[in-house]
């Protein structure tokens, strides 16, 4: 990937994660400042970046929750990368996919105010 001490087992992690999230994106590392790296996403020409720390990619081989943590950041890109997605980002990608899941309103019944029976 890089000369940054990441090896094929960590590329293999990362690329099992990226997976995880979405088949169609395209990924590529980059070398940061100290042990941090960042990973340039790339999803329907849209593109974006993701900050990522090298001990935590290690630990993650091993450690389900590090590995979740990762997985969520660059979720949390994606989301943001794909707009067809959640639609227009107005009240932010949470609100809107709570909106999204809630449950729609049926049409209510036309009542009658008037009864059918007999006048008194």
């Amino acid at each position: 990937m890089f000369g940054k001490g990441v090896f094929q087992a960590e590329d293999n992690l990362l690329r099992e994660i990226i997976r995880s999230v979405d088949k169609k994106i395209d990924y590529s590392a980059r070398e940061g400042e100290g042990s941090k790296f960042t990973l340039h996403l790339k999803l329907k020409n849209h593109e974006g970046d993701v900050i990522l720390d090298l001990e935590d990619l290690h630990t993650a081989k091993q450690d389900q929750i590090r590995r979740h943590q990762i997985r969520q950041k660059i979720k949390a890109r994606c989301d943001h990368l794909d707009p067809s997605r959640y639609g227009a980002d107005i009240l932010g990608l949470r609100s809107a996919r709570i909106l999204k899941t809630s449950p729609k309103l049926e049409p209510m019944a036309q009542r009658s105010f008037n009864r059918s029976g007999p006048r008194r």
